[in-house]
């Protein structure tokens, strides 16, 4: 693994050495901002590498499925433009893309995930443990709001192949605040909140004077509290483009580090408790610089109707009045540098600054989760709606249907041509005829000269011609292909194919039509 060694040669650099002369682990303490500024732009450097051909994928298939189909790619500008057609060109959009999303998203909906929780063991405890865990399941996931954190993660697994999730305890202010009691020292002065302090009669971390501790009190006589987040434990669904890893490995179990990205506004660090001391030295912009946030962040301003041209393109982000900042989180997993892992938080892009929230959220530091065995876990999960063998990002069903997609659309703008140019009946007037205006109202009196070309200049009504039937039978076969190609016929969408009457038959055609999607079933 050429990327991890590349990383671990950095933990090298800051670690202390045995009496052998071995690197040893190194613990958070010895590490300084620049050491780990030094891991982030490595990390970072690998898992945005040649990451632009899967944005420019997943990009186009949130605009196929938002309704924006006639587009096409500018290699100039690296961006998806609409295509430059004449005025009078109709540009019909019958959108499949979307109506597959919808009866795949239904489909998963009909099955419901749950939890069976087993014990390891005959062991009284392990029994005790598994029947509480069952009972609790359902609880945490009414806790986690997982009915609607899974559906927002099936509409990124159909749109772009790949659905991701986080779990993690949110210290987010909007979960309520609490408020800590501070506690002095009164041999040394030392003041510390009381959560730090352990025991009937705790000692002072700084100078371990015992009994020497006692409420700090303010001008008013009253003990001085400090207000911090209370926080909550979430589960958030995370498209592509909010987390990066290195794409060079096979299996998404097998990466070393994910760094997930999210957009703050100014006001969020303005009203947070432990971030608006880092107000002053941040620097704020419009928009994001990121290209994966730029196409995230500008979904907000997106609708079916199509009418936001300066959000159309990937590259700008949207121009709005609300000045951010790019937040990036590192989670490096445990290697044999950094037994317990990483967890680091940095704000900015040009020169990111590392946020410590060491008393708040314990970063930067090591993975603050492990399991029963004290075993750091790793909160993320990805699911794939179809494994590609050799790589971790996984393929969707709009990528098998786009083509299909572009040809209908171009069947129904060329029918819509034939009738405006075509099918419409006009009036023959031969020169010299004298007719002042064809109205086209019922009841018509059209005064003509018989006398002349030789009485030949009778006016004469000429039928329209309509598209010829062949197009139609062409119109029905690119919608069956996109059925089969998708694999939402009509059974798996409600509508009872004809001729099929017994209950067993309609289940056991159910059963056929969801066998393919066994391995997306597996995946979520």
């Amino acid at each position: 693994m050429p990327n991890e060694t590349n990383l671990n040669e950095l933990f090298k650099a800051g670690a202390g050495k045995t009496v052998d002369g071995d690197v040893a682990a190194a613990p958070l303490g010895d590490w300084t901002d620049e050491d780990l500024l030094e891991l982030f732009e490595q990390a970072k450097k690998e898992a945005f590498q040649d990451r632009v051909v899967f944005e420019r994928q997943w990009t186009r298939n949130i605009w196929y499925v938002l309704g924006r189909q006639w587009i096409v790619y500018n290699n100039r500008d690296g961006q998806w433009k609409d295509i430059r057609l004449a005025k009078w060109v109709p540009r019909p959009v019958t959108n499949k893309c979307k109506e597959t999303v919808q009866a795949l998203r239904a489909m998963y909906t009909s099955i419901k995930l749950g939890v069976n929780c087993r014990p390891n063991g005959s062991d009284p405890k392990n029994v005790s443990t598994a029947s509480t865990a069952e009972e609790l399941s359902p609880v945490l996931a009414d806790l986690h709001n997982m009915l609607a954190v899974e559906s927002e993660r099936d509409w990124w697994l159909n749109v772009t192949g790949n659905g991701f999730m986080h779990t993690f305890w949110d210290y987010d202010p909007r979960y309520g605040m609490i408020l800590v009691g501070i506690e002095q020292c009164a041999e040394c002065g030392e003041e510390v909140t009381s959560d730090k302090l352990q025991g009937a009669q705790p000692a002072c971390p700084s100078c371990g004077a015992i009994e020497s501790m006692s409420p700090a009190r303010d001008e008013r006589g009253e003990q001085r509290v400090e207000r911090r987040p209370k926080g909550m434990a979430v589960t958030i669904p995370l498209s592509p483009l909010e987390i990066a890893f290195p794409n060079s490995y096979p299996r998404f179990s097998e990466v070393p580090f994910v760094i997930r990205m999210r957009w703050r506004t100014k006001r969020y660090y303005e009203n947070h408790p432990s971030l608006k001391k880092y107000v002053w030295k941040l620097k704020f912009y419009k928009s994001p610089s990121d290209r994966s946030l730029q196409i995230f962040k500008s979904l907000t301003q997106v609708n079916d109707m199509g009418i936001a041209p300066i959000y159309w393109s990937e590259g700008s982000g949207g121009v709005q009045s609300d000045e951010g900042i790019t937040e990036y989180e590192l989670w490096y997993k445990p290697c044999d540098k950094y037994p317990d892992g990483l967890v680091v938080r940095l704000a900015g892009d040009e020169k990111p600054t590392v946020l410590h929230l060491e008393e708040e959220e314990a970063i930067p530091g090591p993975i603050p989760y492990t399991d029963a065995k004290g075993n750091p876990l790793f909160p993320f999960t990805h699911a794939v709606f179809e494994h590609v063998g050799g790589r971790i990002l996984g393929s969707g069903p709009i990528d098998q249907i786009v083509q299909k997609q572009d040809q209908l659309n171009q069947l129904d703008s060329m029918i819509q041509m034939i009738i405006q140019r075509m099918a419409n009946p006009i009036w023959l007037e031969p020169k010299g005829a004298e007719v002042e205006k064809f109205t086209g109202e019922p009841g018509l009196v059209v005064k003509w000269n018989p006398l002349t070309v030789g009485g030949n200049a009778k006016p004469e009504r000429i039928a329209g011609e309509g598209p010829h039937g062949s197009l139609f039978t062409i119109r029905e076969q690119y919608l069956k292909d996109i059925e089969e190609l998708a694999g939402t016929f009509d059974i798996i969408k409600g509508a009872k194919p004809t001729g099929v009457e017994a209950f067993s038959a309609l289940q056991l055609l159910v059963e056929r039509s969801q066998s393919r999607f066994s391995g997306v079933f597996q995946s979520r």
